[in-house]
């Protein structure tokens, strides 16, 4: 009697011709869109820099208020900041393989205090009332709320990190200290 029946199937023989050669052919299609995306944002982050730039000398050459270029240069540097996260997070992602949720909401995170931003500046020069002013004020208030939701699930995120096996937790750390 033999134990063929009785003996588990090898895993790579049970799995289809097509999904052996699709399988490195689809790896490598993925290294090379995140190659692409990774290419992208590079040359966004610096274009948003060479406008911010830009229009830093042009607020200083034309006279334009202090407080509304500041506010512009502030927002272009959040959303600079934006695309940094968005680089890191694919650098994780093509490091790890998996799919981390922390570093897109540090990009919510930053992405509402860049609305803040704009919203509080709106109010220097306040509509003269009625629903506009309303609707500032519940954008306002809106984003408040939201920024206590995101930094609430930043701050259970990491709390639950405590529960996991010691080589993601280890990965992670490793990440956030070469980061830094």
């Amino acid at each position: 009697m033999t134990h063929d029946a009785t003996r588990a199937p090898d895993p790579a023989h049970s799995e289809p011709q097509i999904f052996r050669v699709l399988g490195p052919a689809l790896v490598g299609f993925e290294g090379l869109l995140y190659a692409a995306v990774g290419l992208l944002l590079a040359a966004a982050a610096v274009l948003v820099l060479v406008g911010t730039v830009s229009e830093l000398v042009r607020g200083i050459d034309h006279g334009a208020g202090g407080v509304q270029t500041g506010v512009s240069v502030l927002d272009r540097i959040l959303l600079t900041l934006i695309i940094a996260e968005l680089v890191y997070t694919l650098r994780l992602v093509l490091r790890t393989h998996a799919l981390v949720v922390e570093p897109f909401l540090y990009v919510g995170l930053i992405a509402v205090v860049r609305r803040i931003l704009i919203v509080t500046a709106q109010f220097e020069r306040p509509p003269n009332g009625g629903r506009a002013l309303t609707n500032l004020l519940y954008e306002l208030g809106l984003l408040g709320l939201l920024t206590f939701a995101l930094a609430s699930a930043i701050f259970l995120v990491r709390r639950s990190r405590h529960g996991q096996p010691e080589d993601s937790a280890d990965l992670l750390a490793d990440m956030h200290s070469a980061r830094a």
